[in-house]
């Protein structure tokens, strides 16, 4: 789910975070880090023969892994710190939106065990078999897209100037 990962975690670090001058295309990338592993691996490594399923990209194991590259691999006060952290912080958003709490055998791998739960669909496998009683990926996606739409209008991204500049910078002027 792209819109309701995207616009989640911008809806949630802009009001957390309240940072203008904070990179969202860094935080893009990490709303959407988990998914897009997930979705590489699981179609070279299937996970326990189920195919594309959720794996360690959903854990806090990755999001601290993520958090300690970008510690030992960046400056400080650097903008690829910054901008490296951002990412994390975006990864950890995508969990929160996807109420991972309900699987803890997957958030708090391997702390629980090394065996990974099988038979988690990722949102990305799960869309194509979606039927009419499971309606709520499709709201979800509504929801971020409407999110996103709305943020779009009031920050006047219709100008060709503001559009520029946040895609130049990252940054987004409200």
């Amino acid at each position: 789910m792209i819109f309701w990962h995207l616009g989640g975690a911008l809806f949630l670090f802009r009001l957390a975070f309240k940072d203008p001058d904070a990179d969202l295309r860094f935080l893009a990338i990490g709303a959407l880090l988990p998914d897009a592993i997930e979705w590489v691996v699981g179609w070279s490594v299937p996970a326990g023969g189920t195919g594309a399923g959720r794996l360690i990209g959903h854990s806090l194991a990755f999001c601290i892994g993520l958090l300690v590259a970008a510690l030992v691999l960046t400056r400080r006060g650097s903008r690829g710190r910054k901008g490296a952290v951002v990412v994390v912080v975006g990864a950890i958003l995508h969990l929160v939106l996807d109420l991972m709490w309900i699987e803890p055998q997957l958030l708090l791998w391997p702390m629980l065990g090394y065996d990974l739960p099988a038979g988690i669909e990722t949102d990305w496998s799960g869309l194509a078999r979606l039927s009419a009683a499971d309606l709520l990926p499709i709201g979800q996606e509504i929801v971020g897209l409407g999110y996103l739409a709305w943020l779009a209008r009031r920050a006047r991204l219709a100008d060709p100037q503001r559009r520029a500049r946040l895609w130049r910078s990252g940054t987004l002027r409200t």
